[in-house]
């Protein structure tokens, strides 16, 4: 009897073991073009996870757009990086099976993301619940199209509710497709759903709201607020005091050379020195030294024009400053990086040194007729660009955690960004054509010239601010007025997350804190400049990733030990002799029902 039990327990953990776990699925909701007028209609995605490497395959019924192969890779990037999963350990194997002859665009990829997150983690979850949105950096869920239809879609394919991303309550639709005038008035998205299709509709912001809704867990742990590091503090209120000092050094000097500032100069620079005034107040440094470079500008260019400073004498002024930019740059040569604060001062301050090399190329190269005006200003923005890399040497004073920074690493690092940008670019310009993406091609093409150039760090910084540029163009597609505000606080919150986990770990992303800071300033000015400011501090304030940590300890943690190569290996063997002890108690069972009885003697 006791051999029995061994053998059903024996045969129920292999079988445990052996049996392939069936494949993740949720409904997803799209619209077709039907007689004129869009349709909604349903589909199915599963995902299967093989052992692997993280790649991402794609099978579908019908054919695809190529936008969508590009989509759910991107989704699941996203996902495997907002919840630290590891999905370098399997392959994801998507189906999607529809009716629309053409599969495409990406309302699926925040559904996707959730299916990467729930498979890769095997969360419990609710499959009569679905999601229809983009999925944007950050993990933030973002607005998609033909709301309405998708709602009935979802009605007829008996789900129970739908998620929706927040700001898409409201959609307006034509009262009478007949009237030319094409009349609209708002559509309450839940009203309508619930007392016409029997449907609830919710609205989630990010994929930790939009995983609560499908698994009623929360994955991501309250973090910290960020707190401000007293180094980058003390670093950066040094640096603002530098360049607004500046501002006061070139007025004097156009206060003993006689230089009166006419009524629009002197008023466009009190505006700005009242808002770096504000922000120092504020302790906003990274804002108010800038306002101070835009007045040193201003300031020297008008100096110049003023005095009338010959075409001679301006070059004069241009072979010094490419002198002095040769030095920096030598310098920066020698100067040791180990620390994350390290590369992004070694990003900025390289950034600059080769704006001025081009300004000063561009200045050798203007035609003889150009304008006093134009050679003016082109020596001032070069002179204070230099100066502004000067400031910012101060941060390689900087602690931090250590990272290995050699040239690979950074070369695999700029290669490795050029291509997410590129990448990004493509897939934008799928939506609303190249023409809006011109800029960001060509901060593409800058960092692909300094990777020949093998000046690795502008590069990484270049690729960086192109990837999000993107970003912010791909989140704002569809976005309304109404919504914006909500969605900034969102993207902040998120920007907000990734500052305070590393801030946590001795990393504190000195150029991610000061496009954060300065995006919260520009906030009720300018949301889409604050938008980009807060996807380049997304961008900036985790770099780490890219850089394995310097004397990383070899030994197995607990986190990572059911991971390691070599409990596969042990997983293996303890399989072997469950194996071999199987069929040793099978064959002891047979051997013993076939032997005679013994004989006992007495």
């Amino acid at each position: 009897m006791n051999n029995k039990i061994v053998l059903w327990c024996i045969l129920l953990l292999l079988l445990t073991l052996s049996v392939a776990a069936a494949p993740y699925h949720l409904k997803l909701l799209a619209v077709q073009e039907s007689d004129d007028k869009l349709e909604g209609s349903d589909a199915d995605i599963y995902l299967e996870l093989k052992e692997g490497t993280g790649r991402v395959f794609l099978e579908t019924t019908p054919v695809i757009k190529s936008d969508t192969q590009i989509s759910t890779r991107f989704a699941k990037d996203i996902a495997c990086k907002y919840f630290k999963l590891n999905c370098n350990q399997y392959d994801f194997l998507f189906t999607i099976r529809a009716q629309s002859n053409i599969i495409g665009g990406p309302s699926a990829s925040a559904a996707i993301a959730a299916l990467t997150t729930i498979a890769v983690l095997d969360l419990p979850y609710d499959q009569q619940v679905t999601v229809t949105g983009t999925i944007n950096s950050g993990g933030i869920v973002g607005p998609v199209g033909g709301m309405k239809e998708k709602l009935q879609a979802a009605s007829k394919s008996g789900l129970q509710k739908v998620l929706i991303p927040l700001g898409s309550t409201v959609e307006p639709f034509p009262l009478n497709q007949s009237n030319s005038t094409n009349t609209t008035a708002p559509l309450n998205l839940i009203q309508y759903a619930q007392e016409n299709l029997s449907l609830e509709v919710a609205e989630v912001i990010d994929l930790d709201e939009l995983l609560f809704q499908l698994t009623t867990k929360h994955l991501v742990k309250p973090f910290a607020p960020v707190v401000e590091n007293q180094q980058y503090t003390q670093i950066m209120s040094s640096l603002q005091q530098v360049l607004c000092q500046r501002t006061e050094k070139i007025e004097q000097e156009m206060t003993r050379d006689r230089v009166h500032l006419d009524n629009q100069t002197a008023e466009a620079l009190l505006t700005k020195k009242l808002q770096a005034d504000n922000a120092t107040r504020s302790q906003d440094f990274y804002a108010a030294a800038s306002y101070c470079f835009g007045a040193n500008i201003q300031l020297k260019s008008y100096y110049y024009q003023q005095k009338k400073v010959s075409p001679e004498l301006l070059s004069k002024l241009i072979d010094v400053l490419e002198k002095n930019n040769e030095e920096l740059k030598q310098k920066l040569a020698q100067q040791k990086i180990e620390t994350i604060s390290d590369l992004q001062t070694l990003m900025i301050v390289q950034e600059r040194t080769t704006e001025v090399k081009t300004e000063i190329e561009k200045f050798r190269s203007l035609p003889l007729e150009t304008s006093a005006e134009e050679l003016s200003s082109r020596v001032a923005y070069a002179e204070e660009r230099y100066y502004s890399a000067l400031s910012w040497m101060q941060f390689f004073k900087m602690d931090g955690k250590k990272f290995l920074m050699d040239r690979e690493q950074l070369r695999n690092s700029c290669i490795q960004k050029i291509s997410e940008a590129q990448e990004w670019s493509n897939y934008v310009g799928i939506y609303i054509g190249n023409l809006m993406l011109i800029n960001i091609n060509e901060k593409i093409e800058r960092a692909q010239k300094m990777s020949q150039q093998e000046e690795y760090p502008v590069c990484l910084i270049t690729a960086s601010q192109a990837k999000a540029d993107a970003n912010a163009i791909f989140s704002s597609i569809g976005l309304n007025d109404g919504a914006i505000q909500e969605f900034l606080n969102s993207k902040q919150k998120a920007v907000e997350r990734v500052i305070a986990a590393n801030s946590a770990e001795g990393i504190f992303p000195i150029l991610g804190y000061s496009y954060y800071q300065y995006a919260q300033s520009l906030q009720q000015k300018d949301k889409f400049t604050s938008l980009v400011y807060l996807e380049y501090a997304l961008e900036m304030s985790d770099l780490s990733i890219y850089f394995p940590e310097e004397n990383l300890a070899s030994s197995v943690t607990p986190s990572n030990f059911f991971q390691a190569p070599y409990f596969l290996v042990l997983e293996g063997i303890v399989l072997g002799v469950i194996g071999t002890l199987l069929v040793f108690y099978i064959h002891k069972s047979i051997y013993r029902k076939s032997k005679p009885p013994r004989k006992i003697l007495i």
